[in-house]
């Protein structure tokens, strides 16, 4: 697979997983998307013109906040669009799809594809320094191969040889506080009494400790992001056992701009609202992560 290798970005919202796979060489069509005033269900594309799929449906009718939209009487603001990913990839045929929304989305399996899924999140790769990202978020990821077996794209994927200590804070669109826990992607988990983190990616013998005392005053600093409470607004978290600490502020649309590795000036020329603005970057598949899976893509293809 050649790094010009045509991609088409379906559900494409704010183009941040476009620009990670723009920065790997890869060449990116955008689809219709709601925010654009696009519509999917119109959309067909011609079979044969792309190599692979990119994109990730509206997540918000599979997340957890579903249920308390539906408690309500309400919908959530985009309906389940699962069968218009599968039917778009029946539809154009390429030799590899990837799909990315939150953990308890429903699969995708279109005819004639196999299809491996896998969790993943920031903190676990490797930002350049042998060190994860800042920012922990657990992303579900489905790569799918036509006519013949997928790979294992987590083989091709460089993860991160050391934890950062804070690499747990959280970038959501959201305004309520996401829970904050270490765990999957070949972490171990935590607690309040277990306090030992070791390497991720399946390194061993690299160990990084935090004592009792550093780990509660560690969980107290910690900053989940969200995209819509008020910027004087102040929220508190609250830890298994441990009751309610921690002063959660805020942060401004740069600072979730950093952690989501958004270049300044993004938004420079958009019509967009801050609301808006704050939505599309919360939402988004963060870039480091992206460019983390084109690099895996164009290796396991090859």
């Amino acid at each position: 697979m050649s790094n010009s290798s045509l991609v088409l970005s379906l559900f494409p919202g704010g183009g941040v997983l476009d620009y990670a796979f723009d920065l790997e060489g890869f060449v990116v069509v955008r689809g219709p998307d709601p925010i654009w005033g696009g519509d999917v269900g119109t959309f067909h594309p011609p079979a044969g013109r792309f190599d692979g799929i990119i994109g990730g449906d509206p997540c918000q009718s599979h997340s957890a906040l579903a249920n308390l939209v539906r408690a309500k009487g309400l919908e959530p603001t985009f309906p389940d669009l699962t069968g218009e990913y599968e039917r778009v990839v029946n539809e154009c045929q390429p030799a590899w799809f990837l799909r990315e929304n939150v953990p308890k989305a429903p699969d995708v399996k279109p005819a004639g594809y196999d299809v491996k899924s896998f969790m993943l999140d920031n903190s676990t790769l490797d930002d350049g320094t042998g060190w994860g990202y800042e920012q922990m978020r657990s992303r579900k990821f489905w790569f799918g191969v036509r006519d013949g077996a997928a790979p294992e794209l987590r083989k091709f994927i460089n993860f991160a040889l050391f934890e950062l200590p804070h690499a747990q804070q959280t970038v959501s669109s959201d305004a309520r506080l996401v829970p904050v826990a270490i765990g999957g992607s070949g972490k171990v988990k935590v607690s309040a009494s277990r306090t030992k983190q070791t390497a991720v990616g399946g390194n061993d013998g690299h160990i990084n400790q935090l004592g009792s005392k550093e780990y509660r005053e560690h969980r107290e600093k910690q900053a989940v992001v969200t995209g819509r409470h008020h910027s004087n607004e102040m929220r508190t978290t609250k830890i298994r056992g441990e009751g309610w600490v921690g002063q959660i502020q805020r942060r401004t649309l740069e600072e979730m701009m950093e952690l989501q590795g958004i270049p300044e000036g993004w938004f420079k020329h958009s019509p967009f609202t801050m609301a808006a603005r704050r939505k599309i970057v919360g939402n988004a598949v963060p870039v480091g992560m992206g460019r983390a899976m084109a690099t895996a893509i164009r290796e396991a293809m090859a």
